[in-house]
């Protein structure tokens, strides 16, 4: 039980710190959608799933990319500090993490598609 609260307590310290960090030094600087066009992140999930920007808020988009990547980076770090043997941990979160990055952009990137297409009707 102790090491379930020292897991979640390391990885809410670990997304609140780069959750901050993206939105503040990363995001602070895209205000407009002529620099969000520069973000080759946003580029491609946007080129990715055919979405408008004009039909959505890409202050939307940004906050959460910004968000998906805090809890990829945030939870396979925890993730490595958490495993003792070196080799077995990065193996895992190799894994872990090519899975996350496919399912919550896939999730956000329909999500997006969705609210799309409701703008249209």
């Amino acid at each position: 039980m102790n090491r379930l609260f020292s897991f979640l307590y390391n990885f809410v310290l670990l997304f609140l710190l780069f959750y901050i960090i993206y939105t503040v030094f990363i995001n602070k600087k895209k205000k407009n959608y002529s620099k969000l066009k520069k973000n080759d992140e946003v580029r491609i999930f946007i080129a990715r799933y055919n979405l408008d920007v004009r039909k959505l808020d890409y202050k939307k988009i940004l906050n959460t990319i910004a968000i998906i990547n805090s809890f990829i980076i945030s939870f396979t770090s925890t993730l490595i500090l958490n495993i003792d043997n070196f080799m077995i941990s990065i193996m895992v979160c190799f894994v872990v993490l090519m899975i996350l990055i496919y399912s919550l952009y896939e999730i956000a990137g329909r999500h997006f598609k969705k609210m799309e297409e409701k703008e249209n009707v």
